[in-house]
């Protein structure tokens, strides 16, 4: 063989190269188009820009088998005898591209949706063949704020959790509460005390929270509770009340809302319950 033949590299080496670096230019440009000068990246936006990154990289994988089809083929001929450990070795990816055929075909979530899977609940804003990156929204309190954090999940959590699509959520909640208090109080006074500060925060957007209602009903085809606010009353273990509010509410208002009833209602509390305090002061 001529000297100047040894040097040459492998034509097929040259054009996986080249093609992972043209793939990669397509997608970084793709993503910048998509973009564009955007500081805050919208939820339209966050779709395309997932289904571009997929894209780029089925094509790029779909490029290289066909360089590589020939050393493809006599290889899968002789790993038959490693097979079953390579199976073993990539159970974990494996599972992870079956969750996410399994998330694709039953189309439990889409880019914007919230989902609670596995004590997490978050907002999908990356979907890709191995994991699904969640916007976590907070869990505990009933706040349903961002957290700021950022939750990757691998696709095989889709096989062995149940998953829960909260979207409607991300809108309109049915949000409850407790106000606890002493025995010492007519509890039904308090409750139409409660049910008419409910009445006034909710006049605002009660016609569009009827609507809302009324197309999660039609969406899901189950019946949900009423969307009007109600209260229900019980007693602890110690004799003490508690009124359970629940009210349909913009998820963004659910916090300030109960925090608008919590105050007033102690408002009411103390107005009612000074007197006899004063009462039993005197008597001591």
């Amino acid at each position: 063989m001529p000297d100047y033949l040894i040097n040459i590299p492998n034509p097929k080496l040259v054009a996986t190269l080249a093609c992972i670096v043209l793939f990669l230019v397509i997608r970084v440009v793709g993503v910048r188009l998509i973009r564009r000068q955007s500081t805050v990246v919208s939820e339209q936006q966050r779709r395309w820009i997932s289904h571009t990154k997929n894209g780029v990289f089925a094509l790029l994988l779909l490029t290289l088998i066909l360089i590589w089809w020939p050393e493809l083929r006599q290889f899968g001929l002789s790993i038959a005898a490693v097979a079953v450990a390579f199976v073993i070795a990539s159970k974990e990816l494996f599972l992870c591209i079956s969750g996410a055929v399994l998330r694709t075909t039953t189309g439990v979530t889409s880019i914007g949706d919230w989902i609670e899977i596995s004590d997490i609940r978050g907002e999908v804003i990356e979907k890709n063949i191995l994991s699904t990156v969640l916007q976590e929204v907070e869990s505990k309190g009933n706040s349903y704020g961002y957290t700021g954090k950022t939750i990757v999940l691998p696709n095989s959590l889709f096989l062995s959790h149940t998953v829960m699509n909260m979207n409607f959520m991300r809108r309109f909640v049915f949000h409850s509460f407790s106000i606890v208090t002493r025995p010492n109080l007519n509890v039904f006074k308090a409750k139409s005390i409660i049910l008419e500060n409910l009445e006034k925060y909710c006049a605002e957007f009660r016609e569009l929270g009827t609507r809302y209602h009324a197309f999660i009903v039609q969406l899901s085809g189950m019946e949900l509770p009423p969307p009007a606010p109600s209260v229900r009353i019980t007693t602890t273990e110690l004799g003490k009340n508690v009124f359970t509010v629940t009210l349909f509410c913009p998820t963004q208002q659910a916090v300030c809302i109960e925090q608008e009833i919590t105050s007033d209602f102690f408002a009411f509390y103390y107005e009612q319950t000074a007197p006899l305090s004063r009462v039993n002061d005197d008597h001591d």
